[in-house]
């Protein structure tokens, strides 16, 4: 017998842990004619009497009447009406089966009853009586507040073509909070007593008792979890004033038998999940409290009657470019000048040299101390307090890339009902992170969750992943946006796939459908590099912003129709940090008699109409809802660290746009040194004439060249924490 409490027409409840309980075996009870029986029936379920197995021979019918603390029915024969004056005798067939069902808990122990009277042919009084003595008990698995929640949930909703079901079942929260290890020690958690500050973090579950008196005498209840490595269940040993709440189930701790029961109580639970959904785990977890009868000081028998319920845990959610800012991290290395040469991968032997096929000066020199000193610190200072956005500065940390906090985390969040906090999502390229001050620098509220490197031979670069906004496509609402995934660069250190890992962990959230790019013709695979997206004051709220490098060519164009022929891209550049960048000054007429530059770029605007058309297709977008901004790519000859061949891979030209700092309406652009036309940049002003008008402040940031020379703008060195998305993901369970 299964009372299960969770969200029973959602289809996310139909799981493995839900189905599992439901495939029980179901007692059927038989009666007997010389001694009464004694049953347990839980309320909420039904108890199954064959009336059949032990009837007297040569008996055809019978009579059935019940304590008012039961209700029955009969099922699998039909009515005997030959005696009018006993409207409830019934015909004794094979299947003939008396279920029985409670109304309340019983007042003492056996007190509700069950007699069944056997009769012969025409016989109207019989002796053959079969007693069976029932007690009625309540035993129930709850969430606060859960049943107004069903009640305010009825029904599916609707919304632009789609069916949702929204999710009515109670949600658990990560522990990942900066102070503690993601994913846990769980050596560490075999005598944890909860702390009081911890308990408002978590949710609760209630298990409510109503039986008679002595009834746990002779039986008793167990607690078990599908995912017990999953999640902690803290409560009490005794039932007191104040008492500590211990950790009942979890890492190594299977089940649990609950002690001191009381014959009315409602024991308070804690809950709380130690992982995100991830390959292993779908994020559904049920507890489950079985009933055993342990009448002869030991248990016998298969559980008597199981109460459930199914939790969700709440995914990790990334939010868009679109959302309001509210702090901005930066590398404490932007303090330091001059930065180091360019390096492929953390872990190559000094620089991996590309060979450019065009745009590059003749000789290069080492960056030295004569170099002007970086304002691009001081800038983003004065932009974030334009707009309204905190600074922080990240503590440098000697065994991370300098730019891990761009191309190692995303910052998102995780909600329930109750609270919402930001997470950050780590996934390092080096091991041994356990003396890592920025983690420990942040505010015990915030999570962290640190996936580290299983072996050498796995890296993932979570700032290569871009969201979309909400987005409606071919009638589907997708309300927290889809994740875009770049189907990676050059294979590093024989992966054949790279950001597996991550690739696993974002599907496993199962809310924000990913969408895979084409990103494989670019040197580091970033879907940044080419695409972003920026808010607009308009009904749409958005726009999708590409790189083009036909943009470009028709505005070159234009510019040499009028004479302009002359002007040089880079011409506002150092020479020295022009050849330490790998970049050359070309004048406009220079570029458009480039033939090689213009197949390159052919090449590297077919790349981008692809994806163009897939995103199209996959976000539900039109051409007004893209822009294209005028940038030059050029490629290059690298060797594929793994196969030890030479790839031909694309870079931009001059410092790339779609590589800009979004903090509400104002856009940190990086400068791109475009030709001056009467003292004014032809590409600022073709940006501006296309952005501005959609309500958005450009602002060209002229330090985002001092960091070209790594191939990494600017862009890499810092993270933006961003507002929560205004729909709730619960609501929105497909």
């Amino acid at each position: 017998m299964v009372s299960w409490g969770a969200n029973t027409d959602s289809q996310q409840v139909r799981s493995k842990e839900s189905e599992r309980l439901r495939q029980l075996p179901k007692r059927i009870y038989p009666t007997s004619l010389e001694r009464p029986i004694k049953r347990v029936c839980p309320m909420g379920t039904t108890v199954s009497v064959d009336v059949v197995r032990f009837a007297p021979k040569g008996y055809k019918t019978f009579e059935a009447s019940t304590s008012e603390g039961l209700l029955y029915n009969v099922e699998g024969t039909k009515f005997n009406f030959s005696f009018s004056g006993h409207p409830s005798r019934w015909y004794l067939q094979p299947s003939c089966r008396l279920i029985l069902k409670a109304l309340a808990p019983s007042s003492k122990m056996f007190s509700d009853w069950v007699k069944i009277t056997y009769f012969k042919s025409g016989e109207e009084h019989s002796d053959h009586v079969a007693m069976m003595n029932v007690t009625c008990v309540s035993i129930s698995l709850t969430v606060e507040n859960y049943q107004d929640k069903v009640k305010s949930q009825e029904g599916k909703k609707m919304h632009k073509g789609r069916t949702f079901s929204p999710w009515r079942g109670p949600i658990m929260l990560v522990n990942c909070g900066c102070k503690n290890k993601y994913p846990p020690d769980t050596e560490k958690y075999e005598e944890e007593i909860l702390d009081k500050k911890a308990i408002h973090r978590m949710s609760k579950m209630f298990l409510r008792i109503h039986s008679p008196l002595g009834f746990f005498n002779t039986h008793q209840l167990t607690i078990n979890c599908s995912h017990p490595n999953k999640v902690r269940l803290f409560g009490v040993e005794r039932p007191t004033i104040n008492p500590p709440y211990r950790m009942v189930l979890g890492p190594n701790k299977p089940s649990h038998v609950l002690t001191h029961l009381r014959n009315r109580e409602r024991r308070k639970f804690y809950v709380e999940a130690l992982s995100f959904p991830d390959a292993d785990f779908s994020g559904l977890v049920s507890f489950t409290v079985s009933l055993l009868d342990n009448s002869y000081g030991k248990v016998s028998g298969p559980p008597i009657h199981n109460v459930g319920l199914v939790f969700r845990v709440a995914p990790w959610i990334m939010t868009a470019n679109t959302q309001p800012p509210v702090e901005i991290y930066m590398t404490n290395t932007l303090k330091q000048w001059p930065l180091y040469p360019w390096r492929f991968w953390k872990y190559t032997k000094g620089k991996l040299p590309i060979r450019w096929l065009t745009g590059s000066s003749k000789t290069k020199s080492r960056r030295n101390r004569s170099m002007p000193d970086s304002e691009f610190m001081t800038t983003v200072l004065d932009y974030s307090y334009v707009a309204h956005c905190e600074l922080t500065f990240c503590p440098k940390n000697k065994i991370r890339l300098d730019t891990w906090i761009g191309n190692e985390v995303a910052i998102g969040y995780t909600q329930s009902p109750q609270r919402c906090f930001p997470v950050f999502l780590d996934f390092p390229w080096t091991k041994g992170l356990e003396d890592f001050k920025f983690k420990d620098s942040l505010p015990s509220s915030f999570g962290y969750v640190i996936h580290e490197r299983e072996d050498d031979d796995n890296l993932d670069a979570t700032g290569f992943l871009e969201v979309s906004p909400p987005v409606t496509a071919h009638g589907i609402f997708y309300p927290l946006g889809r994740i875009l995934i770049g189907d990676g660069g050059l294979p590093r250190e024989n992966i054949i796939e790279v950001n597996q890992r991550l690739r696993t962990f974002i599907y496993a959230q199962n809310m924000q459908d990913p969408l895979e790019l084409f990103s494989e013709w670019l040197l580091e695979g970033n879907v940044k590099e080419f695409l972003t997206f920026v808010p607009a004051n308009d009904g749409k709220g958005f726009r999708l912003l590409l790189a083009s490098p036909s943009a470009c060519y028709e505005l070159f164009k234009m510019e040499q129709r009028h004479g302009h022929g002359n002007a040089s891209v880079l011409d506002a550049v150092e020479e020295e940090l022009l050849s330490y960048a790998e970049r050359a000054r070309m004048s406009i007429s220079e570029i458009l008699a480039d033939e090689l530059l213009q197949r390159q770029n052919d090449y590297v605007q077919t790349c981008i109409t692809w994806n163009r058309m897939i995103l199209k297709e996959e976000l539900g977008l039109s051409e007004g809802d893209i822009i294209d901004i005028p940038q030059l790519f050029r490629l290059g000859w690298i060797q594929d660290p793994t196969t030890k061949k030479d790839v031909l891979r694309a870079g931009h030209l001059f410092p790339n746009m779609l590589n800009m700092i979004v903090l509400g309406s104002y856009l940190g652009i990086p400068k791109p040194f475009g030709p001056l036309v009467n003292g004014v940049c032809c590409v600022e002003k073709k940006v501006q004439s296309l952005l501005e008008p959609l309500g958005l402040n450009c602002l060209f940031i002229r330090e985002f060249f001092g960091h070209q020379g790594d191939e990494g703008d600017a862009y890499y060195w810092l993270n933006i924490r961003r507002e929560p998305l205004p729909y709730k993901w619960w609501n929105f369970i497909i």
